[in-house]
């Protein structure tokens, strides 16, 4: 295909997909009197709702059985990262293939 035939063919297609998306929009308006909700929603309740329960709090999930907890204010450990190349303990690698 020649180079202005597909650029007129690709203009063609995104013309004919928006008079589509036109032609449904005007198709589908918006109907006013159409309710968004249902009319028991518009009422106030009748009936107060019941009062929620409090949750109980969870009981831990893994129990002490006699050792002292771990108290919480301990900082974690800093990981601090310095350039540079160390070299490894390890024979070097002499086969890499892989299938």
């Amino acid at each position: 295909m020649r180079p202005i035939a597909l650029r007129l063919a690709a203009l063609a297609t995104t013309l004919f997909v928006f008079a589509g998306s036109v032609d449904y929009a005007a198709s589908h308006v918006k109907n006013v009197s159409a309710p968004l909700q249902p009319p028991v929603a518009d009422r106030p309740s009748a009936t107060p709702a019941p009062a929620q329960p409090t949750p109980t709090p969870l009981p831990p999930l893994v129990t002490q059985r006699g050792r002292t907890p771990v108290p919480t204010g301990t900082p974690a450990p800093r990981l601090t990262i310095a350039p540079g190349v160390r070299l490894a303990t390890l024979a070097p690698l002499t086969f890499t293939h892989t299938s």
